[in-house]
C-alpha cells in the first residue's frame, strides 16, 4: 500500500521541522517533530520513511551527545536497511556507528564497524554498476551533523592552543580522525595525525596511539 499525498508532505514537514530546530540547537522541540515524524512513518508500508524517522531521531540524540539512545536507533535503521539490501545505507550506518564507538572510547568496538563500513562501500561499488543504489538523501542528516562536530572539535583545540593546553588539544584532536576520514576529508588526516602522534607519546597516551595503528591497518591515510 503507497501513502496518500497527504501523508508523505506531513512526514516531509514534521522531518524538516526537526532538522530546522535541530540546526538551531533547540534539541527539545526538534525531537518533538521528528518524534512525531516517526509515529507517522510506522502508519505507513514506507521503509524510506522508516529509515529517515530513525536516522533523524538518532542525529538529534548524536547531537546532544546521548551516544547510546543515537547507538540504539542507528541500529534500528541498520536492521531495516539491511533487509532492504542497501549497501550505501549500510556503509553510512556502520561508518556513523562506528564513529559513536569512538565517542565512547570503545576503540576497538569502533575499528570493527570502519571494516563492516569499507566491505560495504566495496560492494555497494559493485551494486552500483548493475542498477542505480537506493539514494543517499535519507541519511544526508548524518554527513551535516558530522561536519558541524568537525567545526565544534576545531573550535576547541584553537581554544585549547591558545591556553597551551596540550591534553585539551590532543583529545579533540584524535575524536576529528573518524569525523574527517568518513566525511571526505581522508586528505586531511594525515597532517592531523601528524600533530596527535607527538602529543600523544609526550603525553603518554598508549590508547590513542594504539587505536591510531589500528586504524592504519584498515584505512589507507
Amino acid at each position: 500500500m503507497k501513502q496518500n499525498s497527504e501523508e508523505s508532505n506531513d512526514f516531509k514537514t514534521l522531518s524538516q521541522l526537526g532538522h530546522d530546530y535541530q540546526a538551531k540547537r533547540q534539541f527539545q522541540k526538534a525531537l518533538l517533530y521528528s518524534k512525531q515524524a516517526y509515529e507517522l512513518a510506522k502508519s505507513t508500508t514506507s521503509s524510506d520513511d522508516l529509515i529517515v524517522a530513525l536516522v533523524n531521531m538518532g542525529a538529534i540524540y548524536w547531537e546532544m551527545s546521548q551516544l547510546r539512545k543515537a547507538t540504539d536507533l542507528f541500529h534500528d535503521s541498520l536492521l531495516i536497511v539491511e533487509q532492504t539490501g542497501d549497501d550505501v545505507g549500510r556503509r553510512i550506518l556502520y561508518s556513523i556507528i562506528g564513529v559513536s564507538s569512538w565517542r565512547k572510547g570503545e576503540f576497538f568496538n569502533s575499528i570493527q564497524y570502519f571494516e563492516k563500513a569499507l566491505k560495504a562501500t566495496s560492494e555497494a561499488k559493485v551494486e552500483h554498476e548493475r542498477s542505480q543504489l537506493v539514494p543517499p538523501w535519507k541519511y544526508e542528516i548524518l554527513q551535516v551533523v558530522m561536519e558541524r562536530g568537525i567545526e565544534i572539535l576545531k573550535n576547541r583545540i584553537h581554544i585549547a592552543q591558545n591556553q597551551n593546553d596540550s591534553v585539551r588539544v590532543l583529545l579533540p584532536s584524535f575524536a576529528m580522525v573518524p569525523l574527517m576520514i568518513f566525511t571526505g576529508r581522508k586528505g586531511e588526516v594525515p597532517n592531523l595525525l601528524k600533530e596527535i602522534v607527538p602529543l600523544a607519546k609526550e603525553l603518554k597516551k598508549n590508547k590513542i596511539l594504539e587505536t591510531i595503528t589500528a586504524l592504519e591497518k584498515i584505512i589507507k591515510i
